[in-house]
């Protein structure tokens, strides 16, 4: 396969934020948490399974799903959730993943995409697969929504709609589309004279 058709997509979420530091910053937060118990259990949580375990989780699992996927018993999870603030920020971070996918997506919807070969590649095992993605071609319904969602085109205290497209947002661009639109009207004038 060729390298032009091939586009490559790895977890940057794993490379970006899991790294040895953090890892070893969770293992420390938990080992500090005294347990009220006294049993002193050994820490299960290698990098391997948090790599594992973030990379489920941020391909829009959810926590249970992901915990089983990593193998972690999922009262170990909640434990660690509760126990090290660091794990907490980077699985919610994780789950963020998601809604940047997502915002990827509509992208694509509006914009559209051309057809070619994806390769996803798991972080800790190397693996990768060849996906072959067709063509989307943009989309004005979604570009719609996605302008009706943000609210674009909301009218303000003022009852006047500020966001309509084109719209002049100052005194400068006003003046100038007044000069457009005059000239215009004088072009269509002349040639309804000759």
């Amino acid at each position: 396969m060729s390298n032009s058709l091939v586009k490559t997509i790895d977890n940057e979420f794993i490379q970006k934020h899991v790294t040895d530091s953090v890892y070893r910053n969770i293992i420390k937060e938990l080992s500090e948490t005294k347990d009220n118990k006294g049993r002193g259990r050994k820490i299960e949580l290698t990098a391997e399974k948090l790599h594992n375990f973030l990379f489920y989780l941020s391909m829009g699992n959810n926590y249970k799903i992901a915990t089983e996927l990593a193998n972690i018993p999922e009262n170990t999870r909640q434990k660690y959730m509760v126990k090290s603030k660091t794990f907490r920020r980077v699985a919610s971070l994780a789950k963020e993943n998601l809604s940047i996918a997502a915002i990827q997506a509509v992208y694509n919807a509006i914009v559209g995409r051309k057809p070619g070969y994806y390769q996803f590649i798991h972080p800790v095992t190397k693996e990768s697969k060849f996906i072959f993605i067709g063509e989307t071609l943009p989309n004005v319904k979604v570009a719609m929504w996605w302008l009706e969602k943000n609210d674009y085109f909301k009218e303000s205290k003022n009852g006047k709609n500020e966001n309509q497209l084109g719209a002049p947002r100052n005194e400068e661009e006003q003046k100038l589309l007044e000069e457009l639109l005059n000239r215009h009207y004088d072009y269509i004038n002349s040639k309804k004279k000759s």
